[in-house]
């Protein structure tokens, strides 16, 4: 089984970076490990505050459910599942949150929060590109 690098947790959170300055938004940006352990995090300068904490829980809720959180907060409200994100007060159905695979492994997960829904997903998305995955 493949195991994300710090290295290419550094390169997405480079990557996720430059396309917010690109699109003009501050956004956090956090990567977790397979087992939602943090690897990488950074606040752009500006980004508001609580975006920390929502772009950690992003990340975390895509490796602890190997799925978009977009789609995680749908199984939610589809599924008569309301509260499962208050079950530890670190998970969320935002949009923003992808896994990171390899090779069919889910190898970690990126959160991106402090632009819209549609802009932290295309973030997201830019970085995943940008790094082979």
């Amino acid at each position: 089984m493949s195991t994300l690098s710090s290295q290419i947790a550094r390169q997405l959170v480079a990557a996720a970076e430059d396309k917010a300055q690109q699109m003009g938004i501050n956004v956090s940006i956090a990567v977790v490990d397979g087992g939602a352990h943090l690897l990488e995090f950074r606040r752009m300068d500006r980004a508001i505050l609580g975006s920390a904490d929502v772009a950690h829980k992003k990340a975390r809720t895509s490796a602890l459910f190997p799925m978009p959180t977009g789609d995680f907060g749908e199984l939610i409200r589809e599924a008569s599942l309301t509260g499962i994100e208050l079950s530890n007060g670190l998970l969320t159905g935002f949009p923003g949150g992808l896994p990171i695979r390899k090779d069919g492994d889910v190898l970690g997960a990126i959160g991106i929060s402090g632009g819209s829904a549609e802009q932290d997903l295309e973030i997201a998305h830019h970085a995943l590109d940008k790094a082979g995955l």
